[in-house]
């Protein structure tokens, strides 16, 4: 195959230890025509300055560009700094991954296979297992217009035949994320008024709507460890404002006929969320005040980063 130039863009945020990982993964790809673009969202760990003495003291055995983004801008925004910075190299696809994830060496070739097949496919997607358990952590997924959720097919269940066939979805988490640069073209940057979650899944029905395809590939298979900044073993009540809010956003954004149908479902969630991460957890009043913070910023429109 005539291997076309493709852009890794890595975010990484407190995470250097993950980072080193997926980096060291990545040097094992059979793909060989790739530039990793890792932009860092202003750690506070000494991140940035240990992964540029790593890549100069020859760490590293892959081509590699740092940016240092300046301040914390959220997975839209890192990701957008080095999606704009490989754009404007001309990169022929770009390949949105997490920085804490493990690559198979066949990875990336598998998506860029399926890509040459059709140049009506916007966007490309990897099986996801999750390194805690070794159950599908996703393999492919859906997205429901009308109340603003996704849903992810395989979540927690064994691998089986039944999630090894290459389908067309309704998005692909960005989790690992190949797209052409037409695309950006076509639809534009990630939406950095969301900050963390959410912004995949508008992408990817912004990309359906303009005529997209988007495709599942289970023979590009990603290691997933599922550790984020604000979803933790206990999960921070971050978590829950952000869907409470983007989830509001994304139906008023998107299809705002049905701003009733996700008002009526953000009552049902304030129950629901109330169930899951403030009974039998602890900073109750906290994580009780974050659910109606983030039902009540979602209808004033108080967009980005979490602000009292």
């Amino acid at each position: 195959m005539d291997e076309k130039s493709v852009a890794i863009i890595l975010l990484n945020w407190n995470a250097y230890n993950d980072t080193v990982e997926c980096l060291h993964s990545l040097e094992k790809l059979v793909y060989q025509n790739f530039h990793v673009f890792l932009v860092d969202n202003d750690s506070k760990d000494q991140s940035y300055e240990k992964l540029r003495a790593d890549q100069l003291s020859g760490t590293f055995s892959l081509p590699l560009t740092i940016i240092q983004s300046g301040s914390n801008m959220g997975c839209a925004g890192g990701n957008n700094v080095g999606m704009k910075a490989a754009y404007e190299q001309g990169y022929e696809y770009l390949w949105m991954l997490n920085n804490d994830t493990i690559v198979d060496q066949h990875s990336l070739t598998r998506l860029v296979e399926e890509m040459e097949t059709d140049h009506q496919i916007g966007i490309v997607g990897s099986k996801i297992i999750n390194m805690n358990n070794n159950l599908v952590w996703f393999a492919g997924g859906s997205i429901n217009q009308y109340l603003g959720t996704s849903t992810p097919y395989g979540i927690d269940q064994e691998e089986s035949e039944k999630f090894n066939t290459r389908k067309e979805v309704g998005f692909v988490v960005g989790c690992s994320m190949l797209f052409r640069r037409e695309l950006i073209e076509l639809i534009g940057w990630l939406n950095e008024d969301y900050f963390i979650y959410y912004e995949d899944t508008d992408w990817n029905l912004k990309a359906k709507k303009a005529g997209m395809k988007i495709v599942y590939v289970p023979d590009s298979l990603i290691y997933h460890k599922e550790s984020s900044s604000t979803k933790s073993e206990e999960l921070s009540p971050h978590y829950a404002y952000y869907l409470m809010r983007n989830g509001y956003l994304f139906v008023k954004r998107n299809n705002p006929k049905y701003k009733v149908i996700a008002l009526l479902y953000m009552a049902y969630r304030i129950v629901k969320f109330h169930l899951l991460y403030v009974l039998n957890k602890d900073h109750k009043l906290k994580r009780s005040r974050m659910i109606f913070k983030g039902a009540l910023h979602g209808l004033k429109n108080q967009i980005g980063q979490f602000s009292d």
